[in-house]
């Protein structure tokens, strides 16, 4: 009893708190597991990007979004001028006629070499016609599908000319943007196509977005501070309105139960038994 009285009794309460306090924290230092929460750099990417070039050679009449603005499938980003294209359809349509009359008129007249003659001439100025109809058609810029403008601000050029195949707009979709994680080459290990997480974006910190991992690139890219691989995580939900490809945030992915004193002591020990090790 007097041996434990001084374990027990009240002398030295502030050193007995002490003590205990820090038996507490060892033990959940040591033996309590929390989720370790992997973070790395995230950037908004998307696959799905099309190149809308000029049909044909012309000059920029209108246009009408410039880079970062939202368009929605089939609406009209540029247009080019129709006036040449117009009266050559005007002439072609005339010149159609006229050799539809000529071909009557040898038919009436039994002339059937005169006829065939119009006739082939009719057919040419029909597919020419065609091909005139067709480039109107294609005068008219649109986006392809629900995007956003990447690159394509073109609104000092409205005049100038493009030649055939210049490419105009580079359009993004939006509904199939996916995260791109830069894991640390050191942390990759604790990355399984299992796990899942969140991200915050720069533009808005205080929104949070769960992902999941979709794939994990098999080759290592070479960054200023490391190796880096590539982790490509998809929105467990939609994508907001304000997303656009490009953005970059922070990304935490849940890798498993670590003990808090390996989670904070496991980069020092890795670091040392790579320098170390013999």
């Amino acid at each position: 009893k007097k041996k434990l009285e001084g374990l027990l009794g009240y002398k030295h309460t502030w050193a007995k708190a002490i003590g205990i306090s820090v038996f507490i924290l060892m033990v959940f230092l040591c033996f309590i597991p929390i989720t370790y929460r992997l973070e790395s750099p995230v950037i908004l990417r998307t696959d799905d990007v099309a190149y809308l070039t000029a049909p044909f050679d012309g000059h920029i009449e209108e246009v009408k979004v410039r880079i970062s603005d939202k368009v929605d499938k089939n609406a009209d980003l540029l247009l080019l001028d129709q006036k040449d294209l117009l009266l050559e359809e005007a002439g072609l349509m005339a010149e159609k006629n006229r050799y539809k009359r000529e071909s009557e008129k040898a038919r009436a007249a039994n002339a059937l070499a005169d006829m065939r003659i119009s006739d082939a001439l009719y057919e040419q100025s029909a597919a020419r016609l065609e091909l005139v109809r067709y480039k109107l058609s294609q005068s008219v810029i649109k986006s392809p599908y629900n995007g956003v403008v990447v690159e394509g601000d073109l609104m000092e050029r409205v005049g100038s000319p493009v030649k055939q195949g210049d490419v105009l707009f580079k359009i993004g979709r939006i509904d199939k943007m996916y995260a791109e994680l830069e894991v640390r080459e050191s942390e990759i290990h604790n990355v399984t196509d299992t796990l899942d997480g969140q991200i915050a974006l720069a533009s808005r910190p205080q929104d949070t977005y769960d992902i999941k991992v979709m794939r994990i690139e098999p080759a290592a890219v070479a960054k200023e501070k490391g190796n880096v691989f590539l982790v490509h995580c998809q929105l467990t939900g939609e994508a907001p309105d304000w997303w656009k490809p490009g953005m970059t945030g922070i990304s935490k992915l849940n890798a498993g139960k670590r003990t808090l004193l390996w989670i904070l002591t496991h980069r020092t020990m890795d670091f040392l038994r790579l320098k170390l090790w013999w």
